[in-house]
């Protein structure tokens, strides 16, 4: 009974650090905030912050963990076997827009114009990574392509991520379901072509 006590002030401990973190970005961007705005807005002490993190990076990685319960959540689904990347059961890039509209606030301070430089050299390595093994899986590495397999992938991230930061920036015009489709018109045609692959569009 202890334990789950602990356990759940840590996780109450690191909510609050977030959410200050978050909501820092949000009005002043992450260069200008420092540890101090951090525990003034949490209404932590200084002992506190440290004792889970190491400065404001290591706090902005913990929140990172998103994106990764996000794909592990689709990898763990039936569908996720399947033959096609692109399907209407199954696709990761309406999830990722599918889980920026539930959690605006967080992609927004993470993506948008307001998470700056270093926001940006943490977080888009770390979600290419994650849609990099994912892609792996459906995309043959052949010899016969047009254009080498990690190219290929490395540009249909690219032109992911940043349509996704667009979306945010610009307060989400379109619905989630509109944006995937936008992004696959965009994208899939070139891709399969490419590869000399098809991945499905819906």
């Amino acid at each position: 009974m202890r334990e789950n006590k602990t356990d759940r002030r840590i996780q109450r401990t690191r909510r609050l650090l977030g959410d200050a973190l978050l909501a820092l970005i949000e009005e002043k961007g992450y260069a200008a905030i420092t540890v101090q705005d951090i525990l003034d807005r949490a209404n932590l002490g200084r002992s506190t912050f440290y004792m889970h993190y190491r400065d404001k990076d290591d706090l902005l990685v913990s929140e990172f963990d998103h994106f990764k319960e996000l794909f592990e959540h689709f990898e763990s689904q039936p569908s996720a076997k399947g033959r096609h990347l692109q399907s209407s059961e199954y696709s990761p890039s309406l999830a990722f827009f599918r889980h920026a509209g539930g959690q605006h606030r967080l992609y927004k301070a993470l993506m948008g114009k307001r998470g700056g430089e270093t926001v940006h050299k943490l977080l888009y390595p770390y979600i290419s990574d994650l849609m990099k093994t994912h892609l792996e899986k459906f995309i043959p590495d052949s010899k016969n392509s047009a254009v080498p397999r990690e190219v290929a992938i490395h540009f249909f991230i690219s032109s992911f991520l940043t349509l996704l930061t667009w979306w945010l920036d610009h307060d989400m015009p379109y619905t989630a379901e509109r944006m995937d489709q936008i992004f696959q018109t965009l994208t899939l045609s070139g891709f399969n072509s490419a590869l000399g692959i098809r991945l499905t569009h819906r």
